[in-house]
């Protein structure tokens, strides 16, 4: 019976233990639940706050980018590269064949004349020779020639 009341009063002694230790805790937790913790987020607010107007503006000047590209996308014109080679080639064929032109036109005035002395000396040669070989042509010739002058 010694050993029981020895146990029976060492369970007493550990039950108090306990009880002060329970205590002891609803003591603390009551400390902390008056103690005024409150978490300062103030500067993470701020620093969100910014964060949030930067994407913001962010986001507002890419959108003007975009409609900005979108209205010359539109108003472009998409031409292959083989037709700009192939507009440039007959501009440029178009250019020369008109110069040449030009150029020949321009000789014209040059030509006639040519030709016009040409033919005018051919025919003095061809009735030179005419009149030399018919006298009676040339006496003929003379008298229309000077009845011409005196009217």
């Amino acid at each position: 019976m010694a050993k029981l009341d020895e146990i029976a009063e060492l369970l007493t002694e550990e039950i108090n233990g306990f009880e002060k230790s329970i205590c002891r805790l609803e003591k603390v937790h009551e400390d902390f639940k008056n103690l005024p913790l409150r978490p300062d987020t103030s500067e993470l607010n701020a620093l969100l706050k910014e964060y949030g107007n930067k994407q913001k503006n962010n986001i507002e000047e890419q959108q003007r980018l975009m409609e900005r590209i979108l209205h010359k996308v539109e108003r472009s014109v998409l031409l292959p590269s083989w037709a700009i080679k192939l507009t440039w080639g007959l501009l440029v064929n178009v250019l020369l064949v008109l110069g040449f032109s030009i150029y020949q036109v321009s000789r014209t005035a040059k030509k006639e004349e040519a030709a016009f002395i040409k033919g005018q000396n051919s025919t003095k040669e061809q009735f030179g020779t005419f009149l030399y070989e018919s006298p009676e042509a040339k006496e003929l010739y003379l008298k229309w020639s000077e009845e011409k002058i005196k009217e």
